[in-house]
């Protein structure tokens, strides 16, 4: 995603694979191999976090799952379990208060154990659904609806316990038994081939981010009434080379409050950016270029986040419980990146 090249000083060594007594936690401004395809586990380690992952997701005591031919989890153990093999079109993947996880299949969203086993449907019935960009209700009961969209994508939970999902072209809140539509393409738009698109939706506390184009400066902010605004950007922010509004963005995912992270790149660095209230702030920083890691990015490593020693994982999920990213996909290693 990005050019040029730089180093880092490795800052310190955690262990490469023994137990639990070998991992250092990482502190603000560090970032940790969770997972690296140089051990054992290489292609366990591709299985659930390939090129673009189609689920991501930090659940309870910090566990990160990861789908895209299987499902996997990175334990407390720090070790890796496939839970379920050949996912069958499951798409998106959040983790819901109780433990368990969410994620989208046959034109329903289903409930996860946390083994990855299907335990119930939360919304959606089989059959054939509402045209795509066709008007969609503004409310329904959650499990007799059709969605326009064979896998509709779960992408976040709220703090009330309400599930973000992306249908074609509807943002729906799902609470309870109640299907809530918060947004929708406006016709013209849909028709010129604008669309929600895997990693571009995010929750704040009161709105939801659209990344609807591909640079920063377009991304949207949806209100509570459904109405959209520019999100605010400063002209300058410290560690970034140009417009800041022109970087490419990768994926975004909100920051527990009403604010957001995006994996945002230019011609010459990737970065992660927090973005909140007009401000921006760099949280990681790679001037590598995609390929194979720099030798300090092996298992158990931590390494500097505003100097990354190897190229920028795709997608990014943030837990609130315990204020860290998890990052992934396109990339030989899993991070953690504590941010609070």
């Amino acid at each position: 995603m990005a050019t040029g090249a730089a180093s880092a000083v490795l800052l310190g060594l955690a262990g490469c694979g023994g137990g639990d007594d070998d991992w250092k936690e990482p502190e603000q401004g560090q970032a940790l191999v969770l997972l690296s395809t140089d051990s054992d586990t290489a292609a366990a380690a591709y299985d659930g976090f390939g090129d673009i992952p189609s689920g991501l997701a930090v659940g309870k005591d910090n566990q990160v799952y990861g789908m895209f031919v299987n499902l996997v989890r990175i334990g407390k153990d720090h070790k890796l379990k496939t839970l379920r093999r050949h996912i069958n079109g499951l798409h998106g993947l959040v983790a819901l208060p109780d433990g368990s996880l969410a994620a989208g299949v046959d034109g329903q969203i289903v409930r996860l154990n946390a083994n990855g086993q299907q335990a119930g449907v939360l919304a959606g019935a089989e059959g054939t659904g509402r045209e795509e960009g066709q008007p969609a209700p503004s409310s329904v009961p959650a499990k007799g609806y059709h969605f326009a969209d064979k896998y509709p994508v779960p992408f976040a939970v709220r703090a009330d316990g309400s599930v973000l999902i992306t249908d074609e072209d509807v943002i729906w809140s799902l609470k309870g038994n109640t299907l809530k539509r918060l947004y929708q393409i406006p016709a013209g738009s849909y028709r010129s081939g604008t669309r929600l698109l895997p990693g571009r939706e995010a929750s704040g506390t009161n709105s939801v981010y659209l990344a609807l184009q591909q640079t920063l400066g377009g991304i949207r902010a949806i209100g509570p009434d459904g109405t959209s605004r520019t999100i605010a950007l400063p002209r300058t922010i410290a560690g970034v080379t140009g417009d800041p509004s022109a970087l490419h963005v990768a994926w975004i995912t909100g920051d527990g409050a009403d604010g957001l992270y995006v994996n945002a790149y230019g011609t010459s660095a990737s970065y992660v950016l927090h973005l909140a209230g007009g401000k921006a702030e760099v949280i990681v920083e790679s001037h590598e270029e995609s390929g194979e890691p720099n030798s300090a990015c092996k298992l158990g490593h931590l390494v500097e986040a505003k100097k990354l020693p190897c190229p920028m994982p795709y997608a990014l999920s943030y837990s609130a419980s315990s204020g860290s990213l998890v990052m992934a996909g396109s990339a030989s290693y899993v991070l953690r990146i504590p941010v609070k």
